[in-house]
């Protein structure tokens, strides 16, 4: 079976997914917007926003977590991105943020129409660890993407890659050991897990202070089957 199939089981046993009574689940994500002039973008609206994978005419929320501002818009057309990033806005949308330009982070949250959403634990915890034992064994040799070595200074914020979210300690520490097994360099060193108020575990990669390191790892998580990646504020 392919990891992409287990990833489905394995992302009902995490504890960001939601869903409403009618058992359709609700796309959220936290992450960087890749930020477009909207003079290149031919539209009426300059309020652009783009999604890989949420179809057109769907109602968002895009929020800034750092001044707690947010936007509500939809989905007005498909433009490829590059996938580290959550969401593809126009300029004007991060200026109505506020947005950091060098760390535009954001939160994004499909708006559905029945507004009534329940947090879901379906899943024993020994699925949970099943699933967590059933990651992808490819190594991963992380590399640095960036040609550059720009230092961006004065950035007061550090960010982390949520790689999953559990019920079970026991099953969180699966899995962080398989990610140290299939990590070739020191960026195991990176890989923790912290206790969310005593009833969940995240399985983080992080702290990073730059954003190419950052995006350099997440690819590199991504290519060895690990998806739907989100990248976490750190307080």
């Amino acid at each position: 079976m392919k990891y992409r199939i287990i990833l489905l089981f394995f992302l009902a046993a995490c504890t960001n997914s939601t869903y409403n009574n009618k058992n359709s689940f609700t796309y959220t994500a936290k992450g960087f917007a890749f930020i477009k002039n909207q003079s290149s973008i031919s539209l009426d609206n300059n309020l652009f926003v783009s999604h890989n994978k949420l179809k057109l005419g769907t109602k968002i929320r895009i929020s800034n977590p750092v001044n707690d501002k947010s936007i509500e818009t939809i989905i007005k057309k498909n433009i490829k991105y590059d996938n580290f990033y959550k969401v593809l806005i126009s300029s004007d949308i991060a200026d109505k943020l506020n947005l950091n330009l060098r760390f535009p982070y954001i939160e994004l949250t499909e708006i559905k129409k029945n507004k009534s959403f329940v947090a879901k634990k379906a899943i024993t915890e020994s699925v949970e660890k099943k699933i967590a034992n059933k990651a992808p064994v490819t190594k991963i040799s992380i590399n640095n993407l960036s040609k550059s070595k720009k230092i961006i200074k004065n950035t007061p914020k550090n960010y982390s890659i949520l790689v999953a979210k559990f019920y079970s300690l026991e099953s969180a520490e699966v899995l962080k050991k398989r990610l140290i097994t299939i990590l070739k360099n020191s960026n195991y060193l990176l890989i923790h897990i912290n206790k969310k108020n005593n009833k969940s575990y995240e399985l983080l990669m992080g702290p990073y202070n730059t954003i190419n390191k950052l995006k350099n790892d997440y690819i590199a998580l991504n290519e060895s089957n690990f998806e739907d990646l989100d990248i976490k504020l750190n307080d």
